[in-house]
């Protein structure tokens, strides 16, 4: 047996599976896939372990993610800024400490400290220390210094949350070499799956001198409960005794499953093995959730096939093939790379998907979670991308350009997690009130609220445009009596109506405004009724629609609406 097709299933498996794949590609291996998964070669797991720490060194290379940190704050330092030096100071015995707990004693280490030490004690820039900072990372690049710095942030900060100290992970391997962890991880993840293969192998011909003696010679200790139960039994018994007495894989059905799935596998999800009986094989807390050693691996890979952040990790997940999958989320760790924010990276993972012809059929599902193995805690969290919120971010990008990044990321997600923004506006708006600030952000977060819920409805004969000038007309006649009343009692009436579309109170809110324009001598318009019918505007959109207007600034509304035109 060389190869074994896997297929996606759970999503952490799926996210494993564009591990793997990403790893051995960045390594310059072609991986075969097909349109439900991809096929594992026993060629690239002999390989694998190689391209597994040659694709973490490069990511999370400290040299290069220093170098750039340290260079903007020198140049800041030269350009004028004292108040940076102490950062700087910090940051360069930081790094000298942990590059002199390994490398104390070479060359290359006393030449780093010696750098270090000398640019602290200047108070004020001069030309010296451009070369003291060249040469400090100089000898941060140093292979061994970079490697063993970098090994040990990307076990600690990326993948220990994750898989816990299982394997190379241990603390107690940190000063270990390089070598010596590769060992490790090809010990505990590689050697046990080709063992299975092995045995499956030889079972599957009917070779009983090449079972015994793949048995005898095995260090493999899980085979040990099989070669008890080989004892004295024909290869027919033998392979019954498989079939009876070893579970399949609960992830990739491949007939040799004996690890669980337990908190060293996946943190995330993975439950502790007493905490989780009721969930186990006839309720033996030994037997639970059985899985293969290369189910472990290439859930062990899943780190990455995610994106790192704001320090979580995040997969892509819908219903198409697994090349799609792959390649969304590629797209999506090539933007985030680009320091892109939430936002920016959803309007273009929308406008990739939408060269497809079925981009509104699929259900996209973004992943967002941490993990803390120590504190054995999860935050979970899942976005759905529906056919609805596609086509909203698809044809309304331009109403989100105008709303601050924040706002903005704040709204995106209310979308995809399905909340209901009607709280997020009105509190929003009460701030701008209270601030005496513009409100044509509130305006557009209305707009993009009363359109998502009509395409919730799948109207196929609405006209966007008119929706959208349907909240200009109530911000217009809004700003009429604003005129009339001035912008004080506007804004005490404004803050009264704020509480009664808090509290969905539609009838003290019609009171109010039906006395507003008697009062003021104006004509109501007709569309203030839908916040009594709500036919074809919810309260929330017109209550909200209306206050804006109520205190809005008149340059600003008038932008906005030319920009609506």
């Amino acid at each position: 047996m060389n190869e074994l097709r896997v297929e996606m299933g759970e999503w952490f498996l799926t996210q494993g599976l564009v591990g793997y794949k990403t790893i051995l590609e960045e390594y310059g291996e072609k991986i075969e896939t097909t349109y439900n998964g991809l096929i594992v070669e026993e060629r690239h797991l002999k390989i694998l372990v190689e391209a597994f720490f040659s694709y973490y060194l490069d990511k999370y290379s400290v040299a290069r993610r220093e170098e750039r940190v340290l260079l903007g704050l020198h140049k800041r330092f030269r350009d004028g800024d004292t108040t940076i030096k102490t950062t700087i100071n910090t940051r360069l015995n930081d790094l000298k400490k942990s590059a002199h707990r390994y490398f104390k004693e070479t060359k290359e280490g006393e030449k780093l400290g010696l750098a270090a030490d000398t640019y602290r004690k200047e108070k004020k820039y001069n030309p010296q220390l451009d070369d003291l900072l060249n040469e400090f990372l100089k000898m941060l690049y140093t292979k061994e210094i970079n490697e063993k710095l970098t090994g040990n942030y990307y076990k600690a900060v990326h993948l220990t949350p994750y898989f816990g100290q299982v394997s190379f992970l241990n603390v107690s391997n940190n000063s270990k070499s390089l070598e010596e962890q590769k060992e490790i991880f090809y010990k505990d993840f590689i050697y046990p799956i080709l063992e299975e293969w092995r045995l499956y192998s030889a079972l599957e011909k009917n070779d009983e001198l090449s079972v015994d003696y793949i048995l005898n010679e095995t260090k493999y200790t899980l085979f040990n409960p099989i070669k008890r139960g080989f004892r004295k039994k024909s290869i027919e018994e033998k392979q019954e005794f498989m079939k009876q007495e070893v579970h399949k894989c609960s992830l990739t059905d491949f007939p040799i499953a004996l690890l669980n799935f337990e908190e060293g596998m996946f943190s995330p999800l993975a439950l502790s093995l007493r905490n989780a009986r009721n969930m186990s094989w006839d309720a033996n807390e030994k037997r639970f959730l059985p899985i293969c050693s290369l189910a472990r691996l290439l859930i062990f890979c899943a780190q990455a096939g995610a994106t790192d952040t704001d320090g979580k990790s995040a997969f892509v997940f819908y219903g198409g093939s697994f090349g799609e999958i792959y390649q969304s989320n590629k797209s999506y760790s090539d933007f985030k790379s680009t320091n892109k924010v939430f936002a920016e990276i959803v309007f273009d993972l929308v406008r990739e998907q939408k060269v497809k012809a079925n981009y509104l059929n699929n259900r996209y599902i973004i992943y967002e979670y941490e993990s803390d193995y120590q504190a054995k805690k999860t935050l979970l969290d899942y976005m759905v991308m529906t056919p609805n919120v596609i086509k909203l971010f698809s044809e309304h990008s331009n109403l989100f350009n105008y709303i601050h990044y924040t706002l903005k990321n704040n709204m995106i997600r209310f979308l995809l997690k399905g909340i209901d923004a009607r709280n997020l506006i009105t509190e929003e708006l009460r701030k701008r009130i209270k601030d005496n600030y513009p409100v044509l952000d509130i305006i557009r977060l209305t707009q993009i609220r009363h359109l998502n819920k009509i395409y919730k409805k799948e109207d196929e004969k609405m006209d966007s445009s008119i929706e959208r000038r349907r909240v200009w007309a109530l911000v217009k006649s809004a700003e009429q009596v604003k005129h009339k009343i001035g912008i004080k009692k506007a804004q005490g009436i404004a803050y009264r109506l704020l509480n009664s579309v808090r509290s969905n109170d539609k009838n003290t809110f019609m009171d109010t405004v039906m006395r507003v324009y008697i009062s003021s001598d104006l004509e109501m318009p007709g569309l203030l009724l839908e916040a009594l019918h709500e036919d074809k505007m919810d309260f929330a959109t017109v209550g909200n629609a209306w206050i804006a207007g109520l205190v809005s600034k008149p340059k600003d509304n008038e932008e906005g609406e030319e920009r609506d035109e």
